[in-house]
């Protein structure tokens, strides 16, 4: 056995707060706006192509904020021995590509931190995860009124003076 004492510095366990359950079933289907957390390029795992994992930080639904902190993750073929996978990847990151502003971006860094809109929908072979199914530019974004809830009959404030972001 090994003693920690020496290693964690006269570890106090009151003095931390326990951590709150770690939620990682799939986000309702909606769309929500997101930041780009991170975009890793790697070859696939059956070592016959290349892609990137993009990782989107959610920063709340379009409608009710919903979903703040949570993470969605997508997966793009960039290139592969199958012309199939690598046309349906490709095309899918020139979308992502299209709706951060940044179209000719050649790295992953150039991405980092970009906010954009997703909808976001269910696996067709596994409806226990999420699967991105539109990215979307955040400017001259108009969300669709939610189905479920009645429109409201007052007018809109007027928009402030200082541009806003719509997820704050």
């Amino acid at each position: 056995m090994a003693d920690l004492t020496n290693i964690m510095g006269g570890f106090n366990a009151d003095e931390y707060e326990e951590q709150p359950e770690f939620d990682n079933s799939p986000l309702p289907a909606g769309e929500y706006y997101a930041e780009i957390a991170d975009a890793t390029v790697k070859e696939t795992a059956n070592k016959k192509g290349t892609g990137c994992n993009v990782t989107f930080d959610i920063l709340g639904d379009v409608h009710d904020k919903s979903g703040k902190g949570r993470k969605v993750f997508a997966w793009f073929t960039l290139q592969h021995e199958n012309d199939m996978a690598q046309s349906i990847g490709q095309r899918e990151f020139h979308a992502l590509r299209l709706a951060v502003g940044k179209p000719t971006a050649n790295d992953t860094d150039e991405l980092l931190g970009a906010n954009l809109v997703i909808k976001v929908g269910f696996d067709k072979k596994d409806a226990t995860r999420n699967q991105i199914k539109k990215y979307t530019a955040v400017d001259g974004f108009q969300a669709a009124p939610p189905e479920a809830k009645p429109q409201p009959t007052a007018a809109a404030p007027a928009a402030a003076a200082t541009k806003k972001n719509p997820w704050d």
